[in-house]
């Protein structure tokens, strides 16, 4: 039996958004991530295939002769940067255990890719080179999520780097089972050679989607790249774009049997990237011309339009309670529409308060993006909702959910759903706990960049990308970035980055 360490600290950080990100939200359950676990909690990933990579990496344990030692696994939504002391208290934990649980035959480190903390420090890289001066020369693999930036130290630091490779996120779980194999393969004394590349410009998020083209073909090349024998494993990163670092952007790093191997699969793989460049570029409506795009095709069709509202993402560190799309939607006597999630707190606990059937007049959204303002109207308390939930959606099938008290709000034919927890509208239950069945719309707003693609994507007759500002900016070319790397360009064929004087 090998003992192996396993502890996971997942974030994905908006540098550029004002969302805190306090310890707590670490602690207790937030939106897609269960609380924080330690100990034998973490064996409960064990119970079921949930799409997180220490379920699958669990799964597998048996089989491959591991003897676990779970220490501390948490996560949290996408916000702003970690503050210094949360960082610090997290990696504390995970220190502590690794040296009281200490010396293991190898780690897993559940990771995300693009965690910030502190003065714009690099969460992963961190997070390894404390590890590593702890365990020292073990093999380490690590489970990435594919919008991780990857600087060159965190790549070698790492034994080996394994990313996602589905956008909607849906193999969490075979992605830990990618991991375990390759720790085993490690142990049992196989050398590893490996290769780093990064792309020399930045992919928008409407373009990162492996459901359709450019992504789809780009990650169909990986099973290809991995047939070759002597390729150990290939992964592809389309990074982060809301991190204001010089390695932020997509990569590629590949693993071989001997050098020529591994550089071989990275060339490949880069090669794919460059092809595909003119093709990862923007395409956006702004919301009065998205609107009314909507409600012409939701008028001849059977299925519901969605409105993609990718820049109050919660998902990208936005707060999610803009309300440009709503305001469209109601201006113009939109028919059938639902919008959602909006957070906003107050509103969902005012409603709380009125009941089901109640008229209340409402300051709704619009409190947190500098310049924005709510939007003022009464609004009719259809049903509101409290307590856990069960996701169905392929992002989240059967896990338990919470996000605090939720309303559906209607004002005219348009409904709100009001959630009191940020959390992007990446599945359909979170609308069926509140009343609205999604298929039945006519029109759906979502605040999402991709990941409901997974769950409303097969219910959609259209989808619309729409231009409502947030705080996540969709055109990379247009963010204000200051420390990102000389010369990258700022999207496919896009303009060349050059660092303020």
């Amino acid at each position: 039996m090998f003992k192996i360490g396993l502890a996971g600290f997942i974030h994905e950080t908006n540098t550029f958004s004002q969302t805190p990100t306090p310890l707590e939200n670490f602690l207790n359950q937030s939106g897609f991530y269960p609380e924080l676990r330690k100990e034998e909690d973490i064996f409960k990933f064990k119970e079921g295939q949930y799409n997180i990579a220490a379920s699958g990496f669990l799964s597998l344990t048996d089989e491959l002769e591991f003897e676990v030692a779970p220490l501390v696994w948490c996560g949290t939504e996408p916000s702003g940067s970690l503050p210094e002391d949360v960082f610090n208290t997290i990696m504390g934990m995970i220190e502590e255990s690794l040296k009281a649980v200490g010396p293991f035959d190898g780690l897993f480190l559940d990771l995300h890719g693009a965690m910030v903390y502190g003065d714009l420090q690099d969460g992963e890289t961190e997070i390894l080179r404390r590890v590593r001066k702890i365990v020292g020369n073990i093999p380490i693999v690590c489970s990435l999520d594919l919008h991780g930036n990857i600087s060159k130290e965190c790549f070698e630091l790492a034994t080996m780097l394994i990313g996602y490779r589905t956008y909607p996120h849906v193999d969490g779980f075979e992605n830990g089972e990618r991991c375990a194999l390759a720790l085993r393969y490690v142990l049992d004394g196989h050398p590893v050679f490996k290769a780093f590349r990064q792309s020399p410009f930045l992919m928008p998020a409407t373009t990162q989607p492996t459901t359709r083209e450019p992504a789809k073909s780009l990650y169909e090349l990986i099973p290809r790249v991995e047939e070759v024998a002597g390729v150990i494993s290939a992964t592809i990163m389309e990074g982060f774009n809301a991190v204001d670092l010089p390695h932020t952007g997509p990569s590629v790093f590949t693993y071989g049997v001997d050098k020529q191997r591994a550089d071989w699969a990275v060339e490949s793989l880069l090669q794919g990237i460059l092809d595909r460049e003119p093709q990862f570029s923007v395409d956006l409506y702004p919301p009065e011309e998205a609107v009314q795009k909507a409600m012409q095709i939701a008028e001849n069709s059977s299925k519901p339009v969605i409105l993609a509202d990718i820049q109050d993402n919660a998902g990208g560190g936005s707060t999610s309670d803009t309300v440009w799309i709503l305001q469209e939607l109601v201006n113009k006597h939109a028919r059938g529409a639902a919008l959602g999630l909006l957070w906003d707190p107050e509103a969902a606990e005012a409603a709380h308060q009125a009941g089901e059937g109640a008229m209340i007049k409402l300051a709704l959204g619009g409190k947190s993006l500098p310049g924005h303002t709510p939007f003022e109207a009464s609004f009719l308390v259809e049903k509101v909702f409290e307590g856990n939930f069960i996701g169905t959606g392929p992002m989240v099938k059967d896990r338990k959910m919470n996000l605090g008290k939720m309303a559906q709000l209607k004002i005219d034919d348009v409904r709100v759903v009001v959630s009191s927890d940020r959390m992007q509208a990446l599945d359909q239950s979170f609308f069926r706990v509140v009343g609205i069945e999604p298929a039945e719309m006519k029109i759906l707003a979502l605040k999402s960049a991709n990941h409901y693609r997974a769950d409303f994507g097969p219910i959609a007759e259209m989808i619309i990308n729409v231009d409502a500002p947030g705080a996540i900016v969709e055109d990379p070319s247009k963010i204000s970035y200051r420390n990102l790397r000389e010369g990258v360009r700022l999207k496919g064929l896009g303009p060349v980055y050059r660092r303020p004087q």
